[in-house]
């Protein structure tokens, strides 16, 4: 994940001619010449930038802002998957010819404005919590309806749904995205109303407003699953699967109540012996359990819950656990770190995930997560029927 932003930090790592690039479109003079700019101006530029009119610089910094936090591995997978969409083929070669992240992402926002929207959303998919998310995955095979008058039914179930119950939701936007062979449809609500303090130019006001609240429906027609992230209204889960069944896939009853059934057989992983099956071009260079939960079988709601250092050795967590040798138990929980080869010159980078009985797993659905998901379904992890 980057950094915290900062005005300095993003400016060392964004290239002049992107900088000059980017302040030209918006037809703002700063009075550098970006032509002969270095890393020891950065003061200067802060200065210059801090100058602007507030609307500006606030405008700036909000896509500043963005094109950061997109300046990740997640990010570059997110707009190859959104080029992937519009078909642009020369895109993952022409951004593999940039170095750094942080260019990378700027040349994209400057060139492919076009892939910055769905990029965007879909890496905020992947890096919201997944004990939100909730699945249903008995749906038939229905192919989803994305033509705009689809769309617009949707949004306005939701908006009268909310408003019904809650007495919140008059507006609701949808908007619909593909990422491989899902569909993707991110749905905005209007919450309650709300004060904030704000400053208003010189004076400090307090500005009434109402937000949006985010829903999050991604359907897969070939798994006959439906995915729905919706914090703090998970109450509200099995009304919006009838939505959605109803409006895009055009279903005129669905069942009550039926969710993901499927559970994640943990107890290999306390073998010593196991192995998970990494394919040699998978880019990985070795899994590690760090921590086991054990949930003992006789006794009410005792637990044990064993952590070891595997930096220097990967098979710690085994010898506390044949040290401890605990009383019969189940492994209802673990933590788990996938190392990845070192690329030339960079310090190999890690993913670090929670695998919890009966079926939470604390991983997203594309990129490496979907590299990792296919692994622990060979390796007979993954939830079976």
């Amino acid at each position: 994940m980057p950094t915290p932003y900062s005005h300095k930090h993003f400016f060392r790592k964004i290239p002049p001619s992107q900088l000059a690039r980017y302040f030209a479109s918006k037809e703002v003079d700063l009075g550098i010449d970006f032509s002969a700019f270095n890393i020891k101006q950065v003061d200067s530029l802060f200065s210059a930038f801090t100058g602007l009119p507030e609307g500006q610089q606030t405008t700036f910094e909000s896509e500043f802002q963005d094109i950061h936090a997109m300046a990740c591995d997640g990010g570059i997978q997110a707009l190859i998957d959104e080029s992937a969409f519009h078909k642009d083929d020369g895109f993952v070669a022409a951004i593999s010819e940039i170095d750094g992240l942080h260019a990378k992402v700027m040349w994209a926002y400057l060139e492919k404005q076009y892939l910055w929207q769905g990029a965007t959303l879909f890496l905020h998919a992947d890096n919201v919590s997944s004990a939100y998310w909730k699945k249903r995955n008995d749906f038939p095979p229905v192919s989803p309806d994305v033509e705009d008058s689809a769309i617009k039914a949707l949004a306005d179930s939701i908006s009268a749904y909310f408003n019904k119950t809650e007495g919140r939701g008059r507006n609701c936007k949808v908007e619909p995205y593909r990422r491989h062979n899902k569909e993707y449809f991110f749905a905005y609500p209007e919450d309650f109303g709300l004060s904030a303090v704000e400053w208003i130019g010189k004076d400090l006001k307090s500005r009434a407003r109402h937000p949006a609240f985010e829903i999050i429906f991604v359907y897969c027609e070939s798994e006959g699953s439906l995915d729905i992230y919706a914090p703090r209204n998970t109450k509200s889960i099995p009304e919006l699967q009838k939505l959605f069944a109803n409006t895009i896939l055009h279903l005129d009853t669905l069942p009550d109540g039926s969710v993901d059934k499927r559970v994640y057989d943990l107890n290999p992983l306390a073998d010593a012996e196991f192995m998970f099956q990494v394919e040699p071009d998978s880019g990985i260079e070795r899994i590690e359990v760090m921590q086991l939960r054990l949930t003992l079988k006789y006794g009410s709601k005792k637990r044990i819950i064993l952590e070891a250092d595997t930096k220097h050795d990967p098979s710690a967590i085994y010898d506390l656990l044949g040290l401890l040798k605990p009383p019969p138990h189940y492994i209802t929980q673990a933590r788990v770190k996938v190392i990845f080869e070192p690329k030339l010159g960079k310090r190999a980078r890690t993913r670090t995930f929670n695998i919890t009985y009966p079926n939470s797993l604390s991983l997203g659905h594309d990129g490496d997560d979907l590299k990792i998901r296919n692994i622990l379904a060979k390796s007979g992890i993954e939830p079976r029927a």
